[in-house]
C-alpha cells in the first residue's frame, strides 16, 4: 500500500531531485535582483510593486511550506504545495457548512489566505521572470483553477460572515452561488450587496477575475508559442 501511494503521488524516486536552493535563499536573491535591476530596468511604481510582491511572501505560509518540505526533494515539495492549495480551497467550504463563518476570526483567516492568493496571482503577472520554469503546464492550469475556486469560496465566507447581502440569502449555498456568479461576471442581479463594504468587496472580486483572465490568456498564449517553436 505504501508503495502504491508513493507511486501515485511522487512517481519514480529519481524524479525527486534535491533542490539547488532553498525557498528562503531564493527569496533573498529575488529581492536583491529586483533592487539592483539585474534582469529588468524597472523603475518607479513598477519596481515598488515588484519589491512588494516578493517581500510580502514572507508573511504567508506558502514560502515556509516550500522551505520545510524542500529538504525532501523537489517532487515532495511540489506535492506538499498542492495539498496546501487544496486545503486553502476546502477550508472556506468547511467554514460555511459548519457555521463558523459567523465568527470574526474566521472571516479574518479567509481574508488572510485570500490575500496570499491575490499576491501570488499578481506575482505571476508582474514577477513571472523570478519563477522557476514550471515542471508541468497542466499542473499550473490545475493550480490556477484551485486558486480561482479558493478566491470565490473565500469571498463567499466574507459575504456571509459580514452579512453583506442583507436578508436575501436563505442559506450558505446562496452565498456560494452569489460569489461564483460574481466571479464568472454573469451577474444575474437576484442578489446584490446592501452596504458600501459589500459593493467594495464585489468590485475587488471583479478585478480579481479580470486578473485571472489576463493571466490565463498570457499563459495559453505563451504555451501556444512554445509549442509552435518546438514544432518548427
Amino acid at each position: 500500500m505504501k508503495h502504491i501511494l508513493y507511486k501515485l503521488f511522487f512517481g519514480k524516486p529519481e524524479y525527486n531531485k534535491p533542490l539547488r536552493a532553498t525557498a528562503y535563499y531564493r527569496y533573498r536573491v529575488n529581492l536583491v535582483r529586483i533592487w539592483n535591476n539585474e534582469k529588468h530596468h524597472d523603475i518607479g511604481f513598477e519596481k515598488i510593486l515588484r519589491l512588494f510582491l516578493v517581500s510580502i511572501q514572507i508573511i504567508f505560509p506558502g514560502i515556509h511550506i516550500r522551505q520545510v518540505f524542500g529538504r525532501f526533494g523537489v517532487v515532495k515539495r511540489n506535492v506538499a504545495v498542492e495539498f496546501f492549495v487544496l486545503f486553502k480551497t476546502l477550508l472556506p467550504v468547511f467554514f460555511l457548512l459548519s457555521g463558523l463563518y459567523k465568527y470574526t476570526v474566521t472571516v479574518l483567516i479567509s481574508c488572510y489566505l485570500l490575500m496570499e492568493t491575490i499576491c501570488y496571482v499578481a506575482s505571476l503577472i508582474f514577477v513571472s521572470d523570478m519563477f522557476v520554469k514550471p515542471r508541468s503546464y497542466r499542473r499550473n492550469i490545475l493550480m490556477l483553477f484551485l486558486n480561482y475556486m479558493e478566491i470565490s469560496l473565500c469571498f463567499a465566507v466574507i459575504y456571509a460572515g459580514m452579512h453583506l447581502l442583507g436578508d436575501k440569502p436563505m442559506n450558505v449555498m446562496d452565498y456560494i452561488y452569489f460569489s461564483i456568479v460574481t466571479s464568472t461576471t454573469i451577474g444575474y442581479g437576484d442578489m446584490h450587496p446592501v452596504t458600501h463594504t459589500g459593493q467594495l468587496m464585489v468590485c475587488i472580486q471583479a478585478v480579481m477575475v479580470v486578473a485571472f483572465i489576463v493571466l490565463f490568456l498570457n499563459f495559453f498564449g505563451s504555451k501556444v508559442e512554445t509549442l509552435s517553436n518546438e514544432e518548427e
